[in-house]
């Protein structure tokens, strides 16, 4: 792929995909709720790009994709990730998520509501600034539903709409079954074939060039913890992942790889399995080669299958009442 993008407009596609402006106010909860049942770590599902469910669609105001012609707009982005709520100021519930950022909600009888649509952050993985004008969330138990609109103001005065209409979480709960999750990524995952049109796959770099990421990516238990994974990229480098409910991020946050043709680091990389077989996922890293200086690096969507010679988890029966098998789409 010889192709060209632009970073700063692929960065605010990660903004979008990981939900994280920043924000607190002192807005009154509604003393008729209880705030409590939202309080813990809630992981996405993993995204179905067949219902849209956990998939965010990035596109012009008007809904389509002639605003600007340097994305395959309109544009499905998976979300992958985890957000952490808890007790906020004068009643309020905040929400901090794996970007870094942090979301002030106000309880309704509903559920929770954005307690300003002005909150903003900066995502620590990429530096783009995001805005979310609103961000919805019910809750039943250990299941959160939620839907999301996003606005990014791109450099060239063109503004992006992006829209979840149906979004999903599962509560992350004591890690007394944790080794069930461990088990669905263990295994070897290759990656699908990248596809400029979906930027599925597609690595794009601050150089404003992008390459696709393939090859295989094995998966191992380690004795560094429970709940912790070996990740070993095409790269011939190792990374540290640690499993809560469906989803594995780094850990620590910030990993590097010495190699021969210089060093790869990575501060962002989440992967999200819900039957075993299929991964999303999406990366932000940099490479150095030796002399100069570094190169970022960032994968926005990506798709992982695990090998057809290792069968590793077995898939479940249609109607478990586990973790709900969901197709992620064509190509995953």
């Amino acid at each position: 792929m010889a192709a060209r993008t632009s970073l700063a407009l692929l960065a605010a596609i990660f903004a979008v995909a990981t939900a994280a402006p920043f924000g607190s106010t002192t807005a009154s909860a509604d003393t008729g709720t209880n705030a409590a049942k939202y309080y813990g770590m809630w992981n996405y599902d993993q995204p179905d790009a067949a219902t849209l469910n956990n998939i965010d669609v990035l596109a012009c105001p008007d809904g389509g994709g002639q605003c600007d012609p340097q994305l395959p707009l309109p544009l499905k982005v998976p979300q992958v990730g985890w957000v952490v709520f808890a007790p906020g100021p004068n009643g309020t519930v905040n929400g901090h998520t794996d970007g870094g950022c942090t979301w002030n909600f106000r309880v309704q009888r509903t559920g929770l509501e954005l307690s300003s649509t002005t909150q903003q952050c900066t995502n620590r993985a990429v530096g783009s600034p995001g805005n979310i004008t609103k961000w919805s969330v019910q809750v039943k138990g250990n299941r959160e539903t939620e839907s999301i609109v996003t606005v990014s103001h791109q450099p060239n005065g063109v503004d992006l709409i992006g829209t979840m209409n149906s979004g999903s979480r599962t509560k992350v709960v004591d890690g007394r079954h944790n080794g069930k999750f461990v088990q669905r990524f263990v295994g070897d995952y290759r990656y699908d074939p990248a596809d400029l049109h979906t930027l599925t796959n597609v690595v794009s770099t601050d150089k404003g060039t992008v390459y696709p990421e393939q090859g295989t990516v094995r998966f191992s238990g380690t004795h560094h913890g429970r709940g912790k994974i070996n990740a070993h990229t095409p790269d011939g480098c190792d990374w540290t992942l640690v499993v809560r409910g469906n989803t594995a991020e780094l850990d620590p946050d910030t990993q590097t790889c010495h190699t021969a043709n210089g060093d790869r680091s990575l501060y962002y990389w989440a992967l999200v399995t819900d039957d075993g077989q299929h991964m999303n996922g999406f990366l932000a890293g940099s490479t150095t080669a030796p002399g100069q200086p570094p190169t970022n690096t960032f994968l926005y969507v990506g798709a992982l299958t695990r090998s057809a010679t290792d069968p590793g988890e077995k898939p479940r029966r249609p109607g478990s009442s586990t973790t709900p098998t969901m197709s992620a789409g064509p190509g995953h």
